[in-house]
């Protein structure tokens, strides 16, 4: 609890705050991530850039891929995490979010 404290303490000093997130913080809100168990790289092969760009069947898995993580970004809701992030925001405190994620919450 003590780190918690702290962390609470650090975030009420501070004047920016740059939030960094990626997958965790969706796979929270019902989004499947790409790599863990039962994820889209479980149900779909990676199709890279050079593959899909040479064949159509890559490009057929590429947007069966894509329809499928469609899917669970549109049926999603901003979790508590995402809700504090938008509430740093709201206080002019979050100056940006870094992310590799594609869901836009």
């Amino acid at each position: 609890m003590s780190d918690l404290l702290d962390f609470k303490q650090l975030i009420g000093v501070s004047r920016e705050i740059v939030g960094f997130t990626g997958a965790g913080i969706s796979t929270e809100a019902g989004i499947s991530d790409y790599r863990s168990q039962g994820g889209i790289w479980d149900k779909f092969r990676p199709v890279y850039f050079d593959e899909f760009m040479s064949s159509k069947d890559a490009r057929t898995e590429y947007w069966r891929r894509w329809v499928e993580l469609y899917q669970g970004i549109v049926r999603a809701q901003p979790n508590p995490a995402h809700l504090a992030l938008a509430k740093l925001h709201e206080n002019g405190l979050l100056r940006a979010v870094i992310t590799q994620n594609v869901d836009g919450l």
